[in-house]
């Protein structure tokens, strides 16, 4: 129905709306389905080759254990939704994906009603922020000690998730881990992220420091904690044991810190 010339430049117009020009991965994303449709490279549109193309994980990524491609493909479809309710009201060109599905429908809106009278979607003001829980940084050799902070992570990730109007991401490849201890927040942008948490686990003396942070994505501390522990009067696990405890307690403060932000900016 429509040349390739016609949906290239539907899509310019959509990668210059604001959601599109602070998501790198929300741009990748569009941009794969697009052109892979165009060129009758449909087929190809799958969960692995998007993992693969747009978020750059490796070779042997498995998308029965990781649900990244899905949770940004949700974010697409809302971001979609959002541009043709506001900017692309009027738009000649819908270009949407179909729940379940990746490959992008393109849809004639008629050039003298608004693009409201043709989607189906309404706008929602509550679309779910995305949290990345980064690894913790450890600055001791001691045994067990990367057990203990992949404890302390995977609690967190786990009272986050119990939370359902945010989504949570926990798993990264090597690479992005690499970017990770690179520069966090880069490595937030790149992973097409809301909000990110990490953290660090030293000792100081007999004492152990679990410090976590809570960042936007734009670099703003959002909220910054430590809790200390006397690692003499207790053994290990009891200590481990302890700050989760005092973790999933810090949890329920960063969901009000992310949700009272995220508000904020839609504001």
């Amino acid at each position: 129905m429509f040349t390739p010339e016609a949906i290239d430049q539907q899509t310019k117009r959509i990668l210059n709306f604001s959601l599109f020009r602070t998501s790198p991965v929300l741009s990748r994303f569009l941009e794969f389905i697009v052109s892979e449709t165009i060129h009758q490279k449909e087929v190809l549109i799958k969960e692995y080759s998007i993992a693969i193309n747009v978020l750059h994980r490796s070779r042997d990524f498995n998308p029965n254990g990781d649900s990244i491609v899905r949770i940004h493909a949700g974010r697409l479809r809302r971001a979609l939704n959002d541009y043709y309710l506001s900017q692309g009201i009027y738009d000649p060109i819908i270009i949407q994906i179909p729940k379940g599905a990746y490959v992008p429908e393109f849809i004639e809106s008629g050039t003298t009603r608004s693009t409201r009278d043709v989607l189906s979607l309404k706008k929602k003001s509550d679309s779910k922020p995305l949290v990345a829980i980064f690894p913790f940084r450890t600055t001791s050799q001691k045994e067990g000690i990367n057990e203990f902070v992949l404890v302390l992570k995977e609690q967190l990730s786990e009272e986050l998730l119990s939370f359902h109007n945010i989504s949570v991401i926990g798993y990264y490849s090597p690479e992005m881990k690499a970017k990770i201890r690179e520069n966090v927040v880069e490595a937030g942008r790149l992973a097409g992220v809301d909000y990110i948490i990490t953290g660090s686990l030293t000792y100081i003396g007999k004492r152990i420091r679990a410090l976590i942070i809570l960042l936007a994505v734009t670099g703003e501390v959002l909220s910054c904690k430590s809790f200390e522990k006397d690692v003499e009067s207790s053994n290990f696990f009891e200590t481990r044991d302890d700050m989760v405890r005092n973790f999933i307690g810090y949890a329920g403060d960063c969901y009000g810190l992310i949700v009272q932000d995220s508000q904020k900016q839609m504001q």
